[in-house]
């Protein structure tokens, strides 16, 4: 068996334990270096992701493959997170376990809550460097600002950027368009 393959078994042997829980509705659950964290998805959460999905949608087509709170497993010490929002690419092929393959990522959006930004800012973002996600967006709705990570090389992003909600910008690697001018802020 090889390295992924046994991390891989692991977290299914975690992610099976998440579901004999019985998560409480309203919460998310991911693995992030080992540990089981439970987040709780509040209603500004959920409006930016619509919003950024929608966004999505309309630059790459409704078909295209766009998961929210979906399973990925990423390079590093047991890490299999569940992104807000993922963009993966279009011919993309599910692997193990009938998941998208973290090489296969386009982009990653997390939306900060209290309980998640330590992880969003920290290991998430350290993680998406390492496995070379081309372009990761913080969206953080207590200041109202939209970070944007780019260019991963030697597991750190080159390139940061950062726009305050209220504006229209397009994201500068996958060039899709997000006008902010409606999103809530906590």
């Amino acid at each position: 068996m090889t390295w992924e393959g046994a991390v891989s078994t692991t977290l299914d042997e975690m992610f099976e334990l998440i579901e004999a829980m019985n998560v409480p509705e309203g919460y998310r659950a991911e693995i992030i270096e080992g540990e089981i964290v439970l987040n709780p998805q509040r209603a500004t959460h959920a409006t930016i992701i619509r919003k950024f999905t929608r966004a999505l949608e309309a630059a790459r087509g409704e078909d295209a493959p766009i998961l929210w709170d979906v399973r990925v497993d990423f390079p590093g010490t047991l890490n299999g997170y569940a992104p807000d929002v993922t963009l993966v690419a279009d011919n993309a092929a599910k692997a193990l376990g009938g998941r998208y393959g973290y090489r296969d990522v386009e982009l990653v959006a997390e939306v900060v809550s209290y309980s998640s930004k330590r992880d969003d800012y920290g290991s998430k973002l350290d993680t998406y460097a390492a496995a070379g996600v081309p372009e990761y967006v913080i969206v953080d709705p207590r200041p109202g600002l939209v970070h944007v990570f780019s260019e991963p090389r030697d597991g750190t992003y080159r390139e940061t950027q950062s726009y305050p909600f209220g504006i229209s910008f397009v994201l500068p690697v996958s060039q899709i368009p997000l006008d902010t001018a409606n999103w809530p802020r906590d």
